[in-house]
């Protein structure tokens, strides 16, 4: 995790894979190989996934895939971070991404399965939603401790373009996350809006915390793959992951102030 001050790191159980980032970075930083590259090779890497679940073939391989994905994940910003290439279009690039692949993962396991429409519309919004809350409360501790501001905490004003993001790119990317993502942020700013004025999120409280975030929600689904009972996933996202992420809320009112 390079985005907080050496001092201010917790343990991150959704970034578990970037130890294995910052190595395939140190190999990758003598070539040509940019961020760019990374988070189109991620958004393939999951659709791939989301391919082999969706026909029921090499499922273990699926799951493998999966975690491949949060490694690029990990891995193209923090070469962008390692070259100072720091990019906003790439910085939105990189969430209309995960999207894209969330949700073309639970279309893909609900593929086959009894759900109906309001289940696996509910898991898409659950999922997220719970990501969301992650989000927030870390983006609130790296303003807190001055750390990596690449991304804020609202995102509805149009950013400013770093030297090397095409400001019109960067316009139509910044429109697709705010439709895609705008509501979410408001509603877990609502639930939580009190957050921001805390002095500073303690370490312990963010671990629970990344226990939403994307890295150990697709943890969970590789799991699930490769224990062959992918079925499970949705239940999963739409009951006992959505207790946990009201819980983190709760305690954050009570015991963080």
């Amino acid at each position: 995790m390079t985005k907080l001050p050496e001092d201010k790191k917790f343990i991150d159980f959704s970034d578990y894979a970037r130890p294995f980032a910052v190595k395939l970075v140190e190999f990758l930083l003598p070539t040509k190989i940019g961020a760019y590259s990374i988070t189109f090779s991620f958004l393939v890497i999951g659709l791939l996934a989301s391919y082999l679940i969706f026909v029921r073939q090499f499922m273990i391989y699926a799951a493998i895939l999966i975690l491949v994905k949060s490694l690029l994940d990990a891995a193209d910003g923090e070469i962008a971070r390692q070259r100072n290439q720091l990019s906003m279009v790439g910085r939105y690039l990189d969430s209309i991404f995960d999207f894209i692949v969330n949700v073309a993962l639970i279309l893909s396991i609900a593929h086959g399965l009894d759900s109906n429409l309001i289940i696996v519309s509910s898991t898409i919004i659950l999922f997220h939603l719970q990501g969301s809350i992650f989000n927030y409360y870390y983006l609130i501790k790296r303003y807190q401790v001055n750390g990596d501001q690449t991304s804020r905490i609202f995102e509805r004003d149009e950013p400013l373009p770093y030297e090397r993001d095409n400001p019109k790119v960067l316009k139509i990317l910044h429109k697709l996350y705010l439709i895609i993502y705008a509501w979410q942020d408001y509603i877990i700013f609502k639930l939580d809006k009190k957050a921001i004025e805390t002095k500073e999120l303690p370490g312990w409280f963010l671990s629970l915390v990344s226990l939403l975030g994307l890295g150990f929600q697709l943890l969970i689904i590789s799991v699930f793959i490769f224990l062959n009972i992918y079925e499970n996933t949705l239940f999963w996202f739409l009951i006992p992951h959505t207790i946990l992420a009201i819980l983190i809320i709760l305690i954050r009112k009570i015991f963080v102030r």
